[in-house]
């Protein structure tokens, strides 16, 4: 072994110098550990799927409630369009028919957005429900 400092030949098991007085720390044998295997890890690149997470914390009747907003605007934008459509091969005037058509447009949003509201809501109150069971459970 040579003396990383100054070049000197050293006998194999030296612990310093005896030209320039420098240390050598003793080499230790790396430890290796295997952590225990667990599930399927993820892959480093893998993003966690956010929809399946928000489906599972959403519960079958939110997820209905859901659907039925996101139809009830769906369905109010086509009646809407119908409707417009139908004031004008009647020959209604323009602005007749655009306050028509955003009127019951509006209605749709309306219904949809308090349908939305409530299964909301309703995840709310069965979170708070969880918690103060969970609450009592512990007492």
């Amino acid at each position: 072994m040579y003396c990383t400092k100054c070049g000197k030949q050293l006998p194999d098991d030296a612990t310093y110098c005896d030209a320039c007085g420098m240390r050598f720390e003793p080499e230790q044998p790396e430890l290796q550990y295997d952590p225990p295997k667990t599930k399927a890890e993820p892959k480093q690149n893998e993003v966690p799927n956010a929809f399946r997470k928000w489906v599972k914390e959403q519960g079958l009747f939110c997820l209905i409630a859901k659907a039925v907003a996101v139809t009830v605007m769906a369905f109010y934008l086509l009646v809407a369009i119908v409707h417009m459509i139908s004031l004008a091969v009647a020959g209604y005037p323009g602005g007749s028919i655009f306050a028509q058509f955003f009127a019951e447009l509006l209605q749709g949003l309306s219904y949809g957005v308090i349908i939305w509201l409530l299964s909301d809501a309703v995840l709310y109150l069965q979170t708070l429900v969880k918690m103060k069971k969970q609450e009592l459970k512990n007492k």
